[in-house]
């Protein structure tokens, strides 16, 4: 768990774009690659939204929970004329399967216990590794249609732009 707390944290953070590409990945680290979208939007800044699937997952209690919810991570970033990179607040996130049926969101009382305690240690790494300034927003939904391994698609919109996912994501297992 530490391993993908860390990247989740890494994730939010990317400040520039990437330069490398995975040589032989896992298959977690396939899916870690494919669920966490870059948007370099130029003077608007650059946007990090991540799908923690269970496909990026170890340890077979965080999979399951993650099969059951889908959990999204969304950071948007601004570098200002000093040099000096800022963060949004994140407001309007909107999630939503292939079929545009918004998915529910799960009341912040009724998150799972082990969820709160990953969104409180990558919240810490990012504040840590961005001197208090680096900021993400967390959102829990229920899973609904959307599989990681199974057909379909997730659709997460903001700030006028919807990010999507096909599924089944790398990492699943072949039929």
């Amino acid at each position: 768990m530490k391993k993908t707390m860390l990247v989740l944290a890494l994730a939010g953070l990317s400040a520039m774009p990437a330069a490398a590409r995975l040589w032989k990945p896992t298959p977690q680290q396939a899916a870690i690659d494919y669920t966490v979208i870059s948007h370099n939007k130029g003077a608007d800044g650059r946007v990090i939204v991540q799908w923690v699937a269970s496909t990026a997952m170890t340890g077979p209690t965080m999979q399951q929970l993650m099969d059951k919810y889908v959990v999204i991570s969304v950071a948007h970033s601004r570098q200002g004329a000093s040099g000096v990179t800022t963060y949004d607040d994140i407001e309007g996130v909107q999630v939503t399967d292939g079929q545009g049926n918004a998915l529910k969101q799960v009341p912040d009382d009724q998150i799972p216990p082990s969820l709160v305690g990953m969104f409180a240690t990558s919240d810490a790494i990012m504040r840590r590794n961005t001197q208090g300034t680096g900021k993400q927003r967390w959102s829990v939904y229920e899973s609904g249609s959307v599989h990681p391994c199974g057909p379909g698609k997730l659709q997460v919109t903001y700030d006028g732009e919807t990010y999507t996912w096909d599924t089944p994501l790398p990492g699943c297992p072949k039929s």
